[in-house]
């Protein structure tokens, strides 16, 4: 877990007031809740005018006065940026006073295949952990539970565990899991008497297959959170029906831009009071309920390293539908993956490759698709004693249906996941060249005239 400093805390007023606004904000009318947006955004833009290089010269090149942004619609006069501008413009993102806001230099993972680093200052801090508390409350959990944070990772303490005090959390790593330390892992979670789980979803269903192997079912959550990965279906199914509880998704970045909370009753709420979340088509223009499109976000309390409409390389559906667990933060419909989660059709069309999750679940330990080529994909399955030939055929009618006839569906059995993504496993690897130029053409040119 990225571990809060003392000093990134130690804004009590912040923390007592924004506890109090979240509980009351999650219940807002959609007017109050764009008026509660509008006065967050208006101190960014008055900041950004002032004391960021990047966007004093943006505004500038634009014609634009500060006084031509009057309301949360005049946000789209601004072009959209990416994580190319920040590793170009690093330096002039940066604001002039960036000290006053005691920044922490943080940095993507790179599975993307390019490490990006950002700046998170007191506020935004306060925002995630408050917001994060949030969510785990939906759930019944109460400040001060204990709880496991399981991933895929190397612990700064060189050892199997870490006990954090601080939050009383306990960090596992899966890569040290297997079929005969299972149990002395298991000891652990009872001896802290863990409520609460959070992590790696891929991470999560190691563990949990490990423990249903040893017949070990005395340690069940009473709250999962799954973060950092796409939830497959597989994993929500095996999670969940092992647990007996619903799973809560969550979406969030290293840049502090957007942060999406899936409640107990299924909606994925976007957290209206932490960024101005848009859903856009490859046109630029906003998603209709129903369509899928990019997601583009604003943070709005990051003055260190202020970013104005990021283009996040993750999908989503766009929604207008209301959630029956009463909260009136606005949904979207799911999600659909990142920019590398694509996959090419033989008509030369961009699909997600994560709806394939559903058709790779009986007879699959893991799976991963890999596409190198246009005419072809390569699917990786570790099998489980139920995998046969009729699984296999369906799978490749599943895929040829949405990838084109012609695709060459290649099925490979095989002990281990060939590409692995660094720590967070990936359902879906696309090494075709011409990927990153479609991207970068989509975020560069069609949505800087959004």
């Amino acid at each position: 877990m990225r571990e809060f400093r003392l000093s990134d805390i130690l804004s009590p007023r912040g923390i007592i007031y924004w506890r109090r606004k979240l509980w009351e904000s999650q219940y807002y009318t959609p007017e109050r809740l764009r008026e509660l947006q509008w006065k967050l955004l208006t101190r960014i833009l008055d900041h950004c005018w002032v004391h960021v290089p990047y966007y004093r010269k943006a505004f500038a090149r634009l014609g634009l006065e500060r006084s031509d942004f009057r309301s949360l619609d005049d946000l789209s006069r601004l072009p959209v940026i990416d994580k190319f501008t920040v590793l170009d413009q690093r330096e002039e993102l940066k604001a002039d006073n960036i000290v006053r806001f005691r920044p922490r230099e943080m940095f993507t993972s790179g599975t993307t295949g390019t490490p990006v680093g950002f700046y998170w200052d007191v506020d935004s801090t306060v925002l995630e952990l408050i917001s994060q508390w949030r969510h785990f409350s939906w759930s019944g959990y109460r400040l001060g539970d204990a709880f496991l944070d399981i991933r895929s990772m190397v612990l700064r303490s060189g050892r199997d565990h870490q006990w954090n005090r601080k939050c009383r959390g306990l960090e596992l790593s899966s890569d040290l899991m297997d079929s005969t330390n299972v149990g002395r892992f298991a000891e652990l979670l009872r001896r802290y008497r863990i409520r609460l789980w959070r992590g790696h979803p891929s991470a999560m269903s190691h563990f949990i297959r490990l423990l249903q192997a040893a017949g070990i079912a005395s340690i069940k959550p009473k709250i999962i959170i799954t973060v950092a990965e796409t939830l497959l279906d597989g994993e929500r199914h095996l999670i969940e029906s092992w647990a007996r509880i619903p799973v809560g998704d969550s979406y969030g970045q290293v840049e502090h831009v957007a942060l999406i909370c899936q409640c107990p009753k299924g909606g994925h709420h976007i957290c209206s009071e932490y960024g101005i979340v848009e859903i856009l088509n490859e046109d630029g223009s906003p998603a209709r309920p129903g369509e899928e499109g990019r997601i583009v976000a604003t943070s709005l309390h990051n003055r260190a390293l202020p970013l104005l409409r990021y283009d996040t390389g993750d999908f989503a559906v766009a929604s207008d539908q209301t959630c029956r667990c009463g909260r009136t933060l606005p949904l979207i419909s799911s999600f659909t993956g990142r920019t590398d989660d694509r996959l090419m059709t033989t008509a030369g069309r961009w699909i997600s490759g994560l709806r394939f999750s559903h058709c790779l679940t009986k007879g699959v330990r893991r799976a991963q698709i890999v596409q190198k080529d246009r005419d072809g994909v390569d699917v990786y399955v570790v099998p489980t004693p139920d995998w046969d030939a009729e699984t296999e055929e369906s799978v490749r009618r599943e895929l040829r249906k949405r990838l084109g006839e012609s695709m060459d569906i290649r099925v490979h059995r095989v002990a281990g996941i060939p590409f692995d993504g660094g720590r967070k496993f990936k359902f879906v690897v696309s090494l075709l060249d011409s990927k990153e130029p479609v991207d970068r053409r989509f975020s560069r040119e069609a949505l800087r005239k959004a």
